[in-house]
C-alpha cells in the first residue's frame, strides 16, 4: 500500500470543501432568486389587483360593444374624476387622449370638437361647461352600445347655473360641478341607468 501524502490528503479535503460550498452557494442563490421571483409575483398580483380596483373606478365596470368606446368611456370618467379634484391639467391631459380615441371610433364628431375645446381650456368653469356639452353628446354612444354592465345618469339642478348631467359608476353621487370640497359635492340624483337588454 502507497503512502499517502499529507499534502495530497489536504489538497483533496480542501477541493471537496471549495465543492461543498460553491455548491451551497449555488443552491443559496437559486433559492434566493426563487424568493425574488415569488414575492415579483406577489407585487405583480397586488399591482394587477390595485390596477383592477382603479379601472372599476375609473369606468371598467361597463362594458360597450366597441374597445375604443371601452377607452372612450374610462377617459370620460377619468375627467370626471378630475373635475370633482379640480384638477385642470388633467382634464386637459384625458381630453386630448379622449379625441384621439373618439376618432379612431370615427362616429362622433361632435364629442371629438367639444373634447378637443376641453383638451384646450385651462379654466375650471369653462371646462365644466364643456364637460355638460360632452355628457349631452357622447349620451346615444353610451346608452346604445352597452353590453355589460350599467352607467348611471346623473342630474344636479345646480350645476353651471343651469343644471348639468354626468355619467358615473356609481349611485353614488361625486359631483363634478361642485368638487370634492364643496358642501354641495353629493347634490344631484339618478336619473337613469343604461345597462345591456
Amino acid at each position: 500500500m502507497k503512502k499517502i501524502n499529507l499534502k495530497s490528503v489536504f489538497a483533496i479535503v480542501f477541493a471537496i470543501g471549495i465543492s461543498s460550498l460553491n455548491y451551497a452557494q449555488q443552491n443559496h442563490d437559486h433559492s434566493k432568486m426563487n424568493m425574488k421571483t415569488d414575492s415579483g409575483k406577489m407585487m405583480k398580483m397586488k399591482h394587477d389587483k390595485s390596477s383592477m380596483n382603479m379601472m372599476q373606478q375609473k369606468g371598467a365596470e361597463a362594458q360597450f360593444n366597441d374597445a375604443n368606446l371601452n377607452k372612450a368611456y374610462m377617459h370620460y370618467i377619468m375627467i370626471n374624476t378630475a373635475l370633482t379634484k379640480l384638477n385642470t391639467q388633467k382634464v386637459k391631459m384625458m381630453s386630448k387622449m379622449l379625441v384621439n380615441i373618439l376618432n379612431n371610433y370615427g362616429k362622433a364628431t361632435k364629442s371629438v370638437a367639444i373634447a378637443n375645446k376641453l383638451s384646450e381650456s385651462t379654466d375650471l368653469k369653462g371646462q365644466r361647461k364643456l364637460f355638460a356639452e360632452l355628457t349631452t353628446s357622447m349620451e346615444p354612444l353610451f346608452k346604445d352600445n352597452i353590453t355589460k354592465g350599467k352607467v348611471y345618469k346623473n342630474f344636479c339642478p345646480m350645476a353651471n347655473g343651469a343644471g348639468a348631467y354626468w355619467f358615473s359608476n356609481s349611485k353614488n353621487i361625486v359631483n363634478p360641478y361642485m368638487g370634492t370640497k364643496s358642501s354641495m359635492s353629493n347634490c344631484g340624483s339618478v336619473k337613469e341607468t343604461f345597462k345591456s337588454i
